[in-house]
């Protein structure tokens, strides 16, 4: 069996601390922070029991063989808060996020217009500014949430089991209902929120980051079932967290457990056919300006139901708009983080995106070793010889250290392996 997943630390005892931010060291010597309550990003594995991939019984093995959940968070000196760019300090952009209209307009009742005194945005109901009914008014520079009612969630989904939990939230499968449309139902702690200053219908409004990048990527609720992305079909935001309501695709479960359910590798054909949806997700989602930031076997999602598994791209909570300058901050797993993060303190939507998919490739055709961005700089993990040499290839160009000799994903759809 593949190895357990890593717990996400929760509190500052876990790790020692420097007032809210940990210096750490990789295998190279170099030091880089990270801030937060999440595990050090460069903790060194040392020799334990763990299971193989199909093995019945424990055995001893090197290396960390563990699923690679943590998340940390890896800020600029410079970045002051949730509402700032991470780069410059600078307050975010104010965008005009057509995604999110044509989501509320899906939402609307036919009786309702966007001029109405109460509008709703997704499932949010807001008052008009002007409204002397709003909780929170906003003063034009600091635009703030406007709390909503719980009971109007309850009365229209159903919550039923949970089905993961987290450093960043607990998510829970759910019922529509109405039609008995099978939901998940993701809780975030208002406190873990990230949001985006935006224009709607003529108005300022704070919305969540995630709740931008999935209508983006899946284009709404109308968009069900349509997109690589699972679709965004509701949100909610009350006074301690926010309520993000997304299909949950049936017959369905995450790249990890497939990988377990099949032995703990893939063949070369059954990787090939995940890989290439992979890849046109990938390219979908940078397209439309989502850089996923996390993009590993927990948040890919297989449908069994036909002969041809389908990959679903989940957990947009780490993600961000692309952009043409390097990020010097880093939110996602740290098992996957590009090097150049490491080496350099600067990286690249696109060649990121590249490397962890050149990582979940290698966890596709590995039935032994997890994937960790440290132990490759180290030389402790080596590319499986048996492979293709097609696939060797293939790897070997998303793995490329330098990120300016590492393939871009037109490349990679273009590879021979794929042919």
């Amino acid at each position: 069996m593949r190895p357990k997943r890593l717990k996400t630390l929760d509190s500052e005892s876990d790790f020692e601390s420097n007032g809210d931010r940990t210096k750490t060291k990789n295998c190279l010597g170099e030091e880089y922070r990270v801030k937060g309550k999440k595990r050090k990003v460069s903790e060194k594995p040392s020799k334990s029991s763990t299971k193989r991939r199909g093995a019945s019984k424990p055995v001893e093995v090197h290396g960390t063989k563990r699923k690679a959940s943590s998340r940390v968070v890896i800020p600029n000196k410079r970045q002051k808060g949730r509402n700032t760019d991470s780069n410059s300090g600078k307050p975010t952009k104010v965008v005009v996020e057509k995604s999110l209209e044509r989501a509320s307009a899906e939402q609307l009742p036919a009786s309702q217009t966007p001029d109405t005194r109460r509008r709703e945005i997704g499932s949010e109901v807001y008052p008009s500014p002007s409204s002397s009914s709003t909780s929170q008014q906003h003063n034009g520079s600091t635009p703030q949430f406007v709390n909503t009612i719980r009971a109007n969630f309850e009365a229209k989904y159903e919550q039923l089991g949970l089905l993961g939990a987290g450093g960043f939230g607990s998510v829970y499968a759910g019922n529509r209902r109405t039609d008995h449309f099978q939901v998940a139902i993701k809780h975030i702690p208002k406190a873990d929120v990230e949001t985006q200053p935006t224009i709607l219908n003529g108005k300022i409004y704070m919305i969540p980051n995630e709740v931008l990048l999935m209508l983006r990527a899946g284009d709404g609720p109308g968009s069900v079932g349509k997109s690589a992305a699972v679709s965004l079909i509701d949100w909610y935001s009350f006074d301690e967290e926010v309520l993000l309501i997304m299909e949950r695709p049936v017959s369905s479960v995450d790249l990890w457990n497939h990988l377990n359910d099949n032995g703990g590798a893939l063949s070369e054909d059954q990787a090939k056919n995940i890989m290439k949806q992979l890849v046109e997700a990938s390219i979908q989602m940078l397209s439309v300006g989502v850089f996923h930031r996390d993009i590993k076997t927990e948040n890919i999602l297989i449908e069994t139901r036909s002969d041809v598994p389908r990959v679903r791209i989940i957990d947009f909570g780490c993600g961000c708009r692309v952009r043409k300058r390097p990020f010097s901050s880093y939110s996602g797993t740290s098992a996957y983080a590009p090097p150049e993060l490491f080496i350099k303190g600067k990286y690249k939507a696109g060649p990121t995106t590249v490397w962890q998919l050149g990582a979940v490739l290698f966890e596709l055709l590995d039935g032994d070793k997890q994937f960790t961005t440290s132990e490759y700089l180290c030389d402790k993990i080596e590319l499986n010889q048996k492979l293709s040499q097609d696939c060797q290839d293939l790897m070997k160009m998303c793995l490329a250290v330098n990120p300016k000799e590492r393939a871009n994903l037109k490349q990679i759809l273009a590879h021979p392996w794929f042919k």
